[in-house]
């Protein structure tokens, strides 16, 4: 049997109404003396109302340069030298950066996120971009994020596309990972785990029809599997945790439209149905479920929601995604091939 690691993060983990009011004590009690923030200036005054009354005035705050690139992990790497934990307030790519730059310098990182777009907060690892917004690293972390804090008023009151990516994200979980923990690995205990994350995160995820009407405890479920169980897929899984075709998917889609609209999370929920067509009858089941659900809660199933409707675009996607130096797609589906895609493709056109 193959070497399989296990990765467990976050060390603490808080989801409830509040709890950033008593971001003082956890400081102290966590022994910290001179923290810095890392938020951004849309983030910043929405904050502000969350945390005790002047608590962004008493320590410094810096605003994140946009995006997670080795550029801005070298800049806050030399800038944060003197400080002893990271406090991160804002999206996937601030939190994925606060984390590299935390592992850098060895110091705490205290991850709040404000939308649930993916589960970033929480996962060893972080994905590097070019200036140009492409993908070009995954970075796997010498250590664990130290606390998470999620304030689900904060979440919640996001824009409703924030919300739909972390639902399109976490469902893909499923659809992807199902073919990685097979039947034949289950005489595994880990793999046995892994198995019932991804059908949890399923499960709890389509549950979610009214975003208008939920209770607390639905919210509470609702981040809790985006955040803690969709990120332990990866923490026990090991590789058999990685993304597939809906993943490869959305690399693809903001390769060739440097410009686009959707959220991450958005357009691997249009890579799920786009994986299941290519499965072929056997998977006929999901696609109907995946097509319903998305009509129901407003996510995309067709390339024109993606502004993807051009013959030279769907080559494009095609050709991307058939790469054969794509390991985690030739992995599960060797030998794909382009005219295969592009037929997928077609059925979900539009």
């Amino acid at each position: 049997m193959p070497e399989k690691t296990i990765r467990m993060s976050p060390a603490e983990y808080i989801n409830k109404k509040g709890i950033l009011k008593q971001l003082p004590q956890l400081l102290e009690s966590h022994g910290v003396k001179n923290p810095v923030v890392l938020t951004d200036e849309t983030v910043y005054p929405i904050i502000e109302e969350y945390l005790p009354d002047g608590f962004l005035k008493h320590y410094p705050v810096e605003f994140f340069g946009g995006y997670c690139t080795f550029e801005e992990i070298e800049r806050l790497t030399k800038k944060f030298q003197n400080y002893d934990a990271l406090l991160a307030f804002g999206g996937g790519q601030l939190i994925d950066t606060a984390k590299v730059v935390s592992d850098n310098l060895t110091i705490l990182v205290f991850n709040s996120q404000t939308v649930p777009s993916n589960c970033a907060a929480i996962t060893t690892k972080s994905i590097i971009y070019s200036k140009e917004h492409e993908k070009i690293a995954n970075i796997r972390h010498k250590k664990a994020v130290d606390v998470v804090l999620l304030e689900p008023d904060i979440l919640i009151n996001a824009p409703k596309e924030y919300i739909l990516s972390g639902i399109g994200d976490t469902l893909a979980k499923y659809y992807e990972i199902r073919q990685r923990i097979t039947n034949d690995k289950l005489d595994s205990v880990t793999s046995r785990i892994g198995r019932f994350f991804i059908e949890l995160c399923r499960e709890e995820m389509l549950k979610i029809t009214d975003l208008e009407e939920l209770s607390e405890k639905d919210l509470i479920n609702l981040f809790d599997t985006i955040f803690l169980v969709a990120a332990s897929v990866d923490g026990i899984s090991d590789l058999d945790g990685r993304s597939v075709l809906a993943h490869a998917f959305y690399n693809a889609y903001v390769k060739i439209q440097p410009h686009y609209k959707k959220t991450h999370g958005e357009a691997v929920a249009l890579g799920s149905l786009f994986q299941i067509i290519i499965e072929g009858e056997k998977s006929e089941h999901l696609r109907q479920e995946i097509e319903s659900y998305h009509k129901a809660i407003g996510l995309p199933s067709t390339l024109r929601e993606l502004d993807l409707t051009a013959d030279n675009e769907l080559d494009e996607l095609a050709d991307y995604i058939t790469r054969k130096s794509d390991v985690r797609v030739q992995s599960v589906f060797p030998d794909l091939e382009l005219n295969r895609v592009r037929l997928a493709l077609e059925e979900i056109r539009g």
